[in-house]
């Protein structure tokens, strides 16, 4: 009679928090994450949170959490595996009735981009493991920006041409009066005050001075997304195209902090909508355009040389900054028809852009930057 009672006991023990665990387990239970800051910089290192809390009689003894994210987060535990560009956490935990328990992860940022730690799954266990359940936390969800590292960079050593002073620009319709570049007949219309006597008296008949528009200088920043010839719509070199916008982040943020008007375009698309920025000036617009950096996805879309010919025709009057990986022969070309292109190089240059002043190798290091022939 004792041994039935025991074996009983014995059962109800093992069978009883069960029962209970499949029917009490999720109840009132909470499970959340977070991060120290929604925004960093890449090689920065955050704290992540977890957070579980049981307000309920029933005990957990075992809860395992599993979560997922990319691989260039790394934690400094080592509870984490990886597989390809994804990377697997798992943190245990037990909770006593009405108890609320923080655990918290240093997390270090490897790479830029918009990070997920998401796919929450919680575990329950009994204490002696023979019941396990398992349900997702969708809910549970943290996200960080990781913005590109800005390395040291200077507009004025990289560029054959100065950004102070004002330069020419085509215009036919209402001209300024800042730059004189030549002697005209005079048509009806003219203002008097353009009339050039001395040359009226020696030609005979009324002369007007020709104007041209000046403008203030600007930047426009174009990204080559591929890194090799045989790339079309995806980019198959990603440390090679992460040091191309590294160059991109240093670039613009030397630009808009001096309040030089600058904006940046890459023939890709985010969400469909292809990637091109209105001008920017200031250290908050410069934020801004890292912002676009680090969302900057790695597909391709179009072929580069066609963006680099539509915007010398579009805007003649900003110098033009090409960031590539590989400079082929078409944007050599270009190069060496228009003087207001300068091509940065992340790879070394090939022989046929040698001889051009506008055309160099240009690699980022941890120490200042200097822009390199090679």
């Amino acid at each position: 009679m004792i041994l039935i009672v025991l074996l009983v006991v014995v059962g109800l023990a093992l069978v009883l928090p069960g029962l209970l665990l499949r029917r009490f387990g999720y109840r009132n239970l909470t499970y959340s994450l977070a991060f120290s800051a929604e925004e960093v910089t890449e090689g920065d290192t955050v704290t992540l949170t977890e957070t579980v809390c049981s307000s309920k009689l029933l005990p957990l003894p075992w809860l395992k959490a599993e979560l997922t994210t990319s691989s260039s987060l790394v934690f400094a535990a080592g509870q984490s595996s990886v597989s390809k560009e994804t990377r697997f956490v798992s943190s245990f935990f037990s909770l006593r009735p009405y108890k609320k328990i923080e655990r918290k992860w240093k997390v270090t940022c490897k790479k830029r981009g918009v990070f997920t730690v998401s796919h929450a799954v919680l575990v329950l266990s009994d204490l002696f493991g023979v019941s396990e359940i398992s349900q997702p936390f969708p809910e549970a969800e943290a996200v960080i920006r990781v913005l590109p590292a800005v390395q040291p960079f200077t507009l004025e050593q990289e560029f054959p041409l100065g950004f102070t002073g004002d330069f020419l620009r085509r215009r036919t319709l209402i001209p300024d009066r800042f730059a004189i570049v030549g002697i005209r007949q005079y048509a009806d219309g003219d203002p008097l005050r353009d009339v050039c006597w001395s040359a009226t008296a020696r030609a005979g008949s009324p002369m007007v001075w020709q104007y041209q528009e000046t403008a203030n200088p600007s930047i426009t920043v174009l990204l080559n997304m591929e890194t090799r010839e045989t790339d079309r719509d995806r980019v198959s070199d990603a440390e090679t195209f992460e040091k191309a916008i590294s160059i991109c982040a240093s670039c613009l943020a030397d630009a808009a902090n001096r309040r030089i008007p600058v904006r940046f375009l890459a023939h890709t698309a985010v969400d469909g909508v292809a990637v091109e920025t209105a001008q920017r000036t200031g250290p908050a617009e410069a934020m801004h355009l890292r912002r676009v950096l680090a969302e900057l996805p790695d597909t391709i879309t179009g072929r580069f040389s066609r963006l680099l010919r539509q915007v010398c025709l579009q805007d003649s009057a900003a110098s033009i900054v090409v960031i590539t990986a590989l400079p082929d022969a078409e944007t050599i070309r270009i190069a060496a028809q228009e003087p207001r292109v300068t091509v940065l190089s992340v790879r070394r240059l090939p022989a046929s852009a040698y001889h051009l002043p506008n055309i160099r190798h240009y690699a980022p290091a941890s120490s200042p930057l200097k822009g390199t022939r090679t």
